[in-house]
């Protein structure tokens, strides 16, 4: 989604210079991973973000099941 453009932060400053500082690799199964060790500085949030976006593709918003939450109340402490 990064590289074609299709991920949208809202122009956010510090994720956009995140964004400006993350380096990218394919690794030998042909997955495309940031690289930490080539990023010049901080790109944490891009991880972040990136580790979400699988999440809720991989989750998908169409389960038969539901979360936990929605069986019972979110915990406030």
């Amino acid at each position: 989604m990064a590289l074609e453009v299709k991920l949208v932060h809202g122009t956010h400053p510090v994720l956009s210079w995140m964004v400006d500082n993350i380096h990218m690799r394919t690794d030998p199964a042909g997955n495309i991973k940031p690289d930490k060790r080539k990023s010049t500085e901080e790109n944490d949030g891009v991880v972040a973000t990136i580790m979400a976006l699988d999440r809720a593709i991989r989750c998908g918003q169409g389960t038969t099941n539901g979360g936990i939450y929605d069986q019972r109340e979110l915990p406030v402490l």
